[in-house]
Order: C-alpha cells, then structure tokens, then sequence
C-alpha cells in the first residue's frame, strides 16, 4: 500500500520532466543539421559613397579628431533624466535604432566634438526627413553640431576642413548667445 504513492509521484516527475522539456524554447543557436543560415556577412561597413567620403574626411580631419563611422545615436546621446520612466524609455525608444555617419571626437579623450551626416538622395524622401529632423533635434538639445555635407562626386578635404571649422565657429556664437 505505501508504494502506490511512491509510484504515482514518480509518474508525476517524469510527466512533469517530460513536459518541461518539450515546452522549454529551442536554442536559438542550435539548428538543425543542413539548414540554411539565418544571418550573412554585409560586404562592408560603409556603402562606396560613405567610403568615399569617409577617406577625404581622414586627409582634411585625421590630424585633429579621431574619426568614427556609423555610431549609433543612442552611444552619443540619451534622454535627460525624468520622473516619468515611461517618458524616458519613450524618448530613448525613438533614438535607438538611429545612427549617425560620422562623429568627430578630440583625440585625447574621444569626447565628442561633432557629427557629420553625408546626405544622399534618399535623404529627400518624407520619413528620411522625418528621421532627420528627429537626429537634428537630439544632436541640437545635446549640444552636439551637425554638419551635413550633400553627397556628390568629389569632395575637396580643404573645403571639408573648412566647413568644420566653420561649423565650430557657428556653434560657438549660438552657444554663447544662449548662455
């Protein structure tokens, strides 16, 4: 008589073994033998106009900032803190699957000094805009300039350098005019 339960709670053990197992998730590592990938290598990082920009941004820049290419804008900026924590995972919701081109950062202590964004065709249609101008105001509220160069051709690294520099001048003046 005292070995019916012993038996019924063996049963329920395995049951419940068996069923664990059957219900867990699969590993999404493991597959099974002579499926098809689920991921491929991208062929590089930067598309050939990004590249191509990227080497005059080197020549005109290289000397003064360590340059860094498709950062995430979420790795440079992030919401103020708030009272409200859905406030603040809404607003760091719409920054984290963005990123930026470029950002120049000083060579000391890769603060970040600037971004710079290469603006192709695409940045024409409506929802790029929209992305944009959501990029522009995080940059704007941080405190971090933009420039935004139009893609084309050829690119002169003087003019580049330029263009920086004058970016830095123009940030300096609203800066302190807010201040």
């Amino acid at each position: 008589m005292h070995i019916f339960p012993l038996i019924v709670l063996v049963v329920v053990v395995v049951i419940l073994v068996v069923a664990g197992a059957l219900l867990r998730p699969a590993d999404p590592a493991a597959k099974p033998s002579g499926s098809s990938p689920a991921y491929e290598a991208i062929p590089a990082l930067l598309t050939a106009a990004e590249r191509s920009f990227f080497g005059v941004l080197q020549q005109a820049l290289a000397s003064d900032y360590q340059i860094f290419a498709k950062v995430r804008l979420a790795d440079i900026v992030r919401p103020v803190k708030s009272p409200s924590r859905s406030g603040w995972q809404s607003a760091f919701n719409r920054i984290t699957g963005k990123h930026v081109d470029f950002v120049l950062c000083d060579a000391e202590r890769l603060g970040i000094v600037a971004v710079v964004e290469l603006d192709d065709r695409t940045h024409e249609r409506f929802e790029r805009g929209v992305r944009d101008s959501l990029v522009d105001t995080a940059l704007a509220d941080a405190g971090i300039p933009v420039l935004r160069v139009s893609a084309r051709q050829a690119y002169s690294p003087a003019q580049i350098r330029e263009q920086v520099q004058s970016l830095f001048h123009s940030h300096e003046r609203v800066t302190k005019n807010a201040a």
